[in-house]
């Protein structure tokens, strides 16, 4: 039901400050049910910090905010709950979930699907886009280009069905056809009585979908207008506080017959058979529909794809084998994706300028800090970069500005070729123009300039050549006067037939190697094959005696295993378990003795699980409350509870009681009924782990923690969870190991801390988080059980044992690292 005068989002008087500088200053705005509401403004204005306090992310120093008339309590979780949807312009999606887990997940409780109809659900969700590249359910993120991961988080906002939609930059990675389909679908949601946000510098787009505009500039509203009432002009004015003559500078009037790069007969992946000269202070832009070869001839010449041909540089002929050998031949590049290409997150703005261009600030490999910092200050006047200070981290800063610092030091280096992609996406009016004069600028100053871009205004506006692409080749080139808006358009259109999405393509077995399911396969193969061959070595191996001692092994290494896995899977480490496996031992030694009644076992117990989770609690909170590195603090831990057990038992003593060592080691058959616990355990939590909401909520944060927090996944209570469990799992591994030693040892479990993270990696799990699998584990426990075996039976040292595992961990993390990152989308 559309009830248009009923204000649903009302933000009033909000005031927010951060170190330095003042984001929003006494803003009011509200929005209507059923009403799309544009907010523009220049980069820094406050549109962001506006809808972070509106979210919840942001607490304001002054001021409220109202969802449907209830106060938000600045968390993000409630303003959800309230109804609240935001797509944000980097999605907050989780790279190692699939696109169906990342909907499931960013969803309320109580729009979520059945886990098991999640699959099925999704692929109806995005069916909607009717997209001739279906984007599957089981699709990892990271396997998606910027455009369908912007898709997949407009369609994760809008299967909300939300009361107030945020759309910030919505369309800057879309084709042309899915703008369409975005505007149809926000359209339906404001007629449905959703009060929509649509944030953009793209003023035209503002005006074709919104009914009202409100202007920020500096961080305080310059006023809400009628879209019928206010000239595209007038909004521009506004925006920049006065009026904007010329957005394009004037192209060069002279011509200079020098070629700087001559590229003949290249071909690549997505393009082929392209020709093409650059002179001397010449800008050449590279048109077409997306996804048509000129992206892909632009990287390649950064050394970011390989190709065959030609390319000649300042009249030398070179070979581009990276982006090293590009950069070494006067070749700079400004990506197209600044997020993952351009800046250094968790660097400063002096960092992030220098990076590329130390070695003018360094002699004798050291980095002389004045001279940097002189550098970066004369570049920051330079490009205007607004910025509180050098020191500030570049991630605190608006878009346009971090896009004029990754321009500022790629031309740093002083490039002969400088190729940009998309030089103005997610920039405002008064940054664009900032770019285009920087860009003619340095065009003047005789660096030869390839551009590409999806804006054919901005291509006709800056670019002295249009080169426009189709299936990979160029089609048509356009120079002097014919470079116009609508002659490339026109070109674009009637050059361009049907084609099917370019996407890196890469073998089966790599793609299958990048899943979940391959190290399982692949490390169960292994422990088939060495079997075969332990057994034609050696009868003895296929024995019950035999394998029922490995057997008992494995139970023990799997479940330490599997509390590593936990931590690991949400990006850290604990190094303390082996330890904490020899604190429970000795604890038992004084416990479980043969003299000593059942009111003593339980005793003995209940104080190993305690211990565990004192040590599992001590960690957290060196971790989390102390924000030490997870291995240094569990480094730490490991050497205070080892110095604990050493105390308690300077020496192996105090036996444990004979009738007990039995009934842990209880066989059927062959097989020791610890195994049988850690197999059924293992299933459990493979199961919890990819089928439960807890599951794809852990794997979640540990891909991407900010991304997880946004949607609702609590990071202190996931951590917390993890080092306890980890620390149980610790203690109850060590109760088979009491079977083991038969006494006191407080150095029983050291091996198994790098043990455990060994099974772990074998199997399939990630040190950066995210991925990971408890039978990966269980099957990387048994394979380096099996090594020590056949090592002996083959009569090999000691240390033959070590480079056996060594090289499995070497092979692994190899194998499982290349094929998620031939996987990755570019």
């Amino acid at each position: 039901m559309n009830d248009g005068s009923r204000v649903v989002l009302r933000i009033e008087a909000v005031t927010k400050t951060f170190p330095g500088v003042r984001a929003l200053n006494d803003v009011t705005f509200d929005v209507k049910a059923g009403e799309v509401h544009g907010l523009v403004g220049e980069n820094g204005a406050g549109k962001s910090t506006l809808m972070g306090v509106a979210s919840g992310a942001l607490v304001p120093d002054q001021g409220s905010v109202t969802i449907d008339g209830t106060a938000v309590s600045g968390d993000p979780k409630h303003s959800r709950e309230l109804g609240l949807a935001i797509v944000r312009q980097e999605p907050s999606l989780m790279p190692d979930l699939t696109v169906a887990e990342n909907i499931y997940l960013g969803l309320p409780l109580g729009k979520r699907p059945a886990i098991s109809a999640m699959a099925a659900w999704t692929t109806e969700l995005m069916a909607a886009w009717d997209r001739q590249d279906t984007i599957h359910p089981n699709d990892l993120v990271s396997a998606l280009n910027p455009e369908k991961r912007f898709i997949v988080e407009i369609a994760k906002a809008l299967a909300a069905e939300p009361k107030v939609l945020i759309l910030d930059e919505p369309t800057e990675h879309l084709r042309a056809e899915d703008v369409e389909k975005l505007f149809v679908r926000v359209r339906k949601a404001a007629e449905q009585g959703t009060a929509v946000v649509y944030i953009s510098h793209r003023i035209r787009e503002v005006r074709r979908i919104a009914q009202r505009i409100t202007v920020l500039r500096d961080g305080t509203a310059q006023g809400t207008f009628d879209i019928s009432t206010v000239s595209e002009q007038a909004i521009v004015e506004l925006i920049v506080g006065g009026a904007l003559n010329h957005e394009y500078p004037p192209k060069r009037t002279d011509t200079d017959s020098s070629v700087v790069l001559d590229i003949a007969g290249l071909s690549g992946k997505g393009f082929r058979d392209v020709s093409l000269t650059v002179h001397r202070g010449e800008i050449v832009g590279l048109a077409g529909i997306d996804a048509n070869g000129q992206r892909e001839l632009l990287r390649a010449l950064a050394g970011l794809g390989s190709s065959d041909g030609k390319i000649v540089i300042g009249g030398k002929q070179v070979r581009l084998r990276g982006p090293d050998s590009a950069s070494a031949n006067g070749i700079g590049y400004l990506s197209g994706d600044r997020h993952r290409e351009g800046i250094l997150a968790e660097l400063s703005v002096k960092e992030n300028f220098a990076i590329r261009s130390i070695s003018r600030d360094s002699a004798f490999g050291f980095v002389s800090p004045k001279r940097e910092a002189r550098r970066a200050e004369e570049a920051i006047a330079r490009f205007a970069v607004k910025t509180p200070s050098l020191r500030t981290p570049v991630s605190s800063l608006s878009g346009g500005n971090q896009q004029k610092l990754i321009l500022a030091s790629v031309l740093a280096a002083s490039p002969t070729v400088l190729l940009v992609d998309e030089p103005t996406q997610g920039v405002d009016v008064g940054a664009r123009a900032e770019i285009y004069r920087i860009l003619r600028q340095i065009a003047a100053e005789g660096t030869a300039i390839i551009m590409v871009s999806s804006d054919a205004a901005e291509l006709a506006g800056l670019c002295d050549r249009v080169a426009v692409f189709s299936r990979g080749q160029i089609a048509n080139t356009l120079a002097g006067d014919a470079v116009t808006e609508n002659n490339i358009a026109t070109s674009i259109l009637t050059s361009a037939s049907v084609r099917d999405q370019a996407r890196r393509e890469i073998g089966a077995f790599w793609r299958w190697a990048a899943g979940n399911s391959a190290p399982i396969v692949l490390v169960g193969l292994a422990v088939v094959a060495l079997g075969f061959y332990a057994s034609t070595v050696n009868e003895f191996y296929l024995t019950g005696r035999n394998l029922g001692g490995v057997f008992a092994l494995v139970a023990t290494l799997a479940l330490v295993a599997y509390g590593q896995q936990i931590v690991m899977l949400i990006g850290e480490i604990d190094l303390s378990v082996g330890p904490v496996m020899g604190l429970c031992v000795v604890i038992g030694s004084f416990f479980l003795g043969s003299k000593v009644g059942a009111g003593s076992y339980v005793v003995g117990f209940i104080l190993i699980f305690l211990a565990a989770i004192a040590v599992g609690i001590v960690n957290f909170l060196l971790v989390d409350k102390l924000s030490i590195h997870p291995m240094i603090a569990t480094l730490a831990t490991f050497m205070g509870v080892q110095a604990i057990s050493l105390v308690m038992r300077p020496s192996p003593s105090g036996l444990i009681d004979n009738t007990l060592m039995k009934a842990i080691g209880t066989k059927i058959g062959f097989v020791p009924i610890t195994l049988i616990v850690a197999i059924v355990i293992g299933i459990a939590l493979e199961y919890a782990l990819f089928r439960t909401t807890l599951g794809i909520a852990v794997r979640g944060l540990g891909s991407r923690l900010e991304a997880a927090r946004v949607v609702g996944v609590p990071p202190r209570l996931v951590r917390f969870g993890a080092y306890v469990a980890c620390a149980l799992f610790a203690g109850l591994a060590s109760i088979p190991m009491l079977s083991q030693v038969g006494v006191g040892d407080a150095k029983a479990g050291l091996n198994y801390t790098l043990t455990s993270i060994a099974a772990v990696v074998i199997g399939g799990g990630s040190l950066a988080g995210g991925r990971g699998s408890f039978i990966g584990a269980l099957l990387g426990a048994l394979l380096l059980n099996q090594v020590n075996v056949v090592a002996t039976f083959l009569q090999l040292s000691d240390a033959w044992i070590f480079y056996l595992q060594g090289a499995m961990v070497l092979i692994g993390v190899a194998l499982y690292s290349r094929s998620r990152e031939m996987a990755v989308a570019s």
